[in-house]
């Protein structure tokens, strides 16, 4: 190599290492500004998400997907029930989800009441894989400070960890739009301790069916799900398992279900089955196919509530007389 070729590699190498230290620095700079605006995010779920796991200290807590979220109003838990309550409901997820960001409550608070909201396919395969992203978008920007979320990516997305770990901007790829938006417009109406209303009717047409064709369960979400039972139950929490009103052709049941079932089975545990109520399945309940509207999820936690309730005076009456005695 020639004394002016060993100059071109070398000034090759200078420019590199400049490019690798200014993406370096700039990569921490982006990555520190979106670490502040994510840690004040002011609503939305991320707000849900933090709270839920940071400073919770509601009686109540309402887990589910999108059908939580949108379907179950913590005011009229409060309201009739005299208990505080929060909907750490999340769109996409499944138990996944709702286990890991449990055990990270339990840590600081213990409710008096759980509701966990399932769906017909909570526990196959594609709604585990969906749910391990949507868990991975929340929990990376947590990695480096609590060595509990950085067991949990460990185990669940080793590859999204790597990642994270190289680059500070990497742990809220998903979240930039949101972060850099600022306080996000709900477009259906305000985060209402993580319920968000949904207003208006888009339900067209025959009804679709909203089967399964899965034919078996994802190991670790099926043990995420009993994990999450036996959790709730050594830690004394009353728990109800719910399937809320669904606007489809009705079905029997799915591997999911039944599952869910048998494992319940196992804890003495009820399953709370409202999918087909007649009191629900009325169009204009619903916002679509899945989802009840404001009305409808006025109307059907009301219902829930006041079963709820029933079963509480039946079977630990103390729980509400000592809210009520605290007044």
């Amino acid at each position: 190599m020639t004394k002016e070729e060993v100059k071109q590699v070398s000034r090759l190498f200078k420019k590199l290492l400049i490019l690798l230290v200014l993406l370096f620095v700039f990569d921490r700079l982006i990555g520190t500004w979106l670490q502040h605006a994510y840690q004040n995010a002011p609503q939305g779920d991320i707000k849900t998400f933090a709270h839920s796991i940071t400073d919770p200290a509601e009686d109540i807590f309402i887990y589910g997907s999108s059908r939580a979220v949108h379907g179950y109003d913590p005011e009229i838990f409060a309201d009739s029930l005299g208990l505080s309550c929060f909907n750490s409901g999340r769109e996409n997820s499944n138990i996944l989800y709702h286990s890991a960001i449990l055990k990270e409550m339990l840590k600081k608070h213990t409710p008096k009441v759980i509701v966990l909201d399932v769906s017909a396919k909570e526990l196959t395969w594609r709604s585990a894989e969906n749910s391990k992203f949507v868990l991975a978008s929340m929990i990376l920007p947590y990695v480096h400070s609590d060595t509990s979320f950085q067991n949990i990516a460990k185990q669940l997305f080793p590859d999204e960890l790597r990642k994270a770990e190289v680059s500070k901007i990497y742990a809220y790829n998903s979240l930039v739009l949101p972060l850099v938006v600022g306080k996000r417009k709900l477009k259906h109406g305000k985060n209402l301790h993580g319920y968000v209303p949904l207003r208006g009717n888009k339900v067209e047409g025959k009804l679709p069916s909203f089967t399964d064709d899965n034919d078996k369960t994802d190991p670790l979400t099926k043990q995420n799900f009993e994990d999450f039972v036996k959790t709730v139950k050594a830690n004394n929490i009353r728990l109800y398992v719910v399937q809320s009103p669904l606007l489809v052709k009705q079905f029997n049941t799915t591997i999911s279900l039944d599952t869910i079932k048998s494992i319940l089975n196992r804890y003495n545990e009820p399953f709370w089955d409202y999918g087909f109520d007649t009191a629900f399945t009325k169009k204009q309940l619903f916002y679509d196919n899945l989802h009840l509207n404001t009305t409808g999820a006025t109307l059907f936690t009301e219902k829930l509530v006041s079963d709820i309730k029933a079963d509480i005076e039946k079977n630990q009456p103390a729980l509400l007389n000592h809210q009520q005695s605290a007044k």
